[in-house]
C-alpha cells in the first residue's frame, strides 16, 4: 500500500538527539520518513524499517536541499511535513566571534532550513506543514550565545513570514523552542561546567532537565489534525526555564 501523501516526512538531523526521537514518534505514529543526516541511520527498528529512508548528505551544500526533496518525493510519492532540526551550538560572545564561526552557525541554524523549506513547499500541499527547531534563547538572553541566538531568533521569524504566505495554501508553519535537553551534545557541559549548571539545572522551575522525547511529542502533535489551526506559533518546551529562576 502506498503511503498516505500528508504523513510523509522529512527530519533533518535525525541521526541523534531530538531528530531521532523526533523519526522514531513519527514512525510509531503511522508516519513515512525520510531522515537526513551527515552518517547513514541504519539502527532503526525492523518494524519500521518499510517506512523510513536514511538520506547521507552534506545539508551546507547549497544543491543538496533540491535532491532531498525530490528523493523523498521518488521514493515514497510526496512530502506531507519538513522538520528542519539540524543545527549547531558552538557560539561565544559578539567581540570573540569571527567571521567562520558566525558563517558556520548562521549556515547550518537558519540557511539550511530556508533552503529546506523553500524546496518543501514547491511541493508540499493542503494540509502539509513545516515544523523549525529553534530555541528558548529566543526568548531569554544567556551568556555568550550571540551567534547562535541570531540563528535561532532569525528561524523564528521566519516561521512567521512562512505563516502569513503559505497559511492561505493550507499549508502551516511552526515551531519549537527548547530549553536545555539532555543529549550527547550538552552532556559534557552538564558534568563539568558549573556556570552552566547554575545557569540551566537551578534555574529550571521543574525537578529534571528536557529530554528528546519531550521536544519529539510537541512536533509530533504541531504536525497533526489536531493542531490543523495553530499557524505560526512558537512552542516554548523547557521546564518553565524562560519565566525566571526557580523560587526553590
Amino acid at each position: 500500500m502506498a503511503p498516505d501523501p500528508s504523513r510523509i516526512a522529512v527530519v533533518t538531523g535525525a541521526a541523534g538527539g531530538i531528530g531521532r526521537a523526533t523519526t522514531l514518534r513519527l514512525l510509531a505514529c503511522g508516519w513515512s520518513v525520510a531522515g537526513v543526516d551527515r552518517v547513514r541511520i541504519a539502527d532503526i527498528p525492523p518494524e519500521f524499517r518499510d517506512g523510513f529512508l536514511s538520506i547521507e548528505c552534506d545539508l551546507t551544500d547549497p544543491a543538496v536541499p533540491a535532491e532531498i526533496i525530490a528523493r523523498t518525493v521518488r521514493h515514497f510519492g510526496s512530502v506531507g511535513l519538513l522538520v528542519n532540526n539540524a543545527g549547531i551550538s558552538g557560539a561565544k560572545p559578539v567581540a570573540e566571534t569571527d567571521d567562520a564561526n558566525l558563517a558556520r552557525i548562521m549556515d547550518i541554524n537558519f540557511t539550511v532550513p530556508f533552503r529546506m523549506s523553500r524546496e518543501a513547499l514547491k511541493v508540499m500541499q493542503a494540509g502539509a506543514s513545516i515544523v523549525h527547531v529553534s530555541s528558548v534563547v529566543n526568548f531569554r538572553a544567556t551568556p555568550s550565545t550571540s551567534a547562535y541566538t541570531a540563528s535561532k531568533a532569525a528561524l523564528a521569524g521566519l516561521t512567521r513570514q512562512m505563516a502569513a504566505e503559505y497559511g492561505p495554501r493550507g499549508i502551516r508553519c511552526n515551531a519549537v523552542a527548547p530549553g536545555l535537553v539532555e543529549t550527547e551534545l550538552t552532556a559534557e557541559k552538564l558534568r563539568t561546567d558549573p556556570k552552566f549548571q547554575r545557569i540551566w539545572i537551578e534555574g529550571t522551575p521543574w525537578p529534571r532537565l528536557g529530554r528528546p522525547e519531550d521536544i519529539a511529542a510537541a512536533i509530533v502533535f504541531l504536525a497533526s489534525t489536531d493542531a490543523e489551526f495553530i499557524n505560526g506559533h512558537t512552542l516554548v518546551i523547557d521546564g518553565g526555564w524562560s519565566i525566571g529562576a526557580s523560587a526553590a
